[in-house]
């Protein structure tokens, strides 16, 4: 695990980018707006997200009930994926790993300044330099869109089809792996899209109930472009999204933090 220091952070978009059309219509929901002057505890993250290993361990111990994810065949893990971040693990599940762990999911407000890497506002993980050759070395780009690293490519297996073996890509500040790309995360708060109203500056733990959990990073599909030739807007520290927590997805993972 990383230890990431305490103090504060800006959480939430600190500017707002435009669409190059005449309207300047913003890009995005306004669900990351105020940017609010947030101060934390120190606190750890894993270094990397959970993988298929990980997960099958837990899986094996005594007393868990959960199920493997529904696309191992035969429940088990299939070949040569071992090393890939686990995915289909609704936000249950994700708890439920992390407690067998002696850890827990990050909140949001957590999982956003560790996302950042130290630096302070800024809208990528890699700073904001808006440009493919820049984000290519932090995302996987499905299709062939980019490299996987900034000299090798893709392997042609792995285009378009799934995600890449942890720590495949170069790291954040904090020398965290994949926290933009790979998979996206489920963090442990409710979501309230009006939330960074009326959020407490001092360790916010997210609303007190809701209906949908939190998600933040893009995952292996969030490669396309976005209107002003950068990568996709899922792909930045700031944005927020949420999930049905019963919801299992091919592009959805975890990391646990404590």
């Amino acid at each position: 695990m990383v230890q990431i220091p305490a103090g504060k952070f800006w959480m939430g978009r600190a500017y707002t980018i435009y669409t190059d059309s005449a309207d300047l219509v913003p890009i995005g929901k306004m669900d990351d707006r105020p940017a609010n002057n947030i101060d934390l505890d120190a606190f750890y993250v894993d270094k990397y997200e959970v993988t298929n290993t990980d997960y099958a361990k837990f899986l094996q111990s005594a007393g868990t009930s959960t199920k493997p994810p529904w696309h191992w065949p035969q429940g088990k893990i299939e070949a040569g994926k071992e090393k890939l971040p686990v995915y289909n693990v609704n936000w249950f599940e994700a708890t439920a790993y992390c407690k067998w762990a002696g850890k827990r999911l990050p909140t949001e407000a957590e999982w956003e300044k560790a996302a950042r890497g130290g630096l302070d506002r800024n809208h990528y993980a890699w700073g904001d330099a808006d440009y493919i050759d820049t984000s290519e070395k932090y995302l996987q780009a499905p299709q062939g869109a980019g490299r996987a690293n900034p000299d090798e490519p893709i392997p042609a297996r792995l285009e378009g089809t799934d995600a890449m073996p942890v720590g495949s890509l170069k790291p954040n500040g904090y020398g965290l792996y994949d926290i933009i790309g790979n998979v996206r995360e489920w963090v442990n708060d409710w979501y309230d899209a009006d939330y960074y109203v009326f959020m407490p500056k001092r360790n916010p733990q997210g609303p007190e109930t809701g209906r949908y959990r939190g998600v933040r990073g893009g995952g292996w599909q969030d490669y396309s472009a976005n209107t002003i030739g950068g990568p996709s807007d899922n792909n930045t520290v700031d944005t927020r999204d949420f999930s049905d927590p019963d919801l299992r997805a091919t592009t959805i993972g975890f990391r646990c933090a404590k």
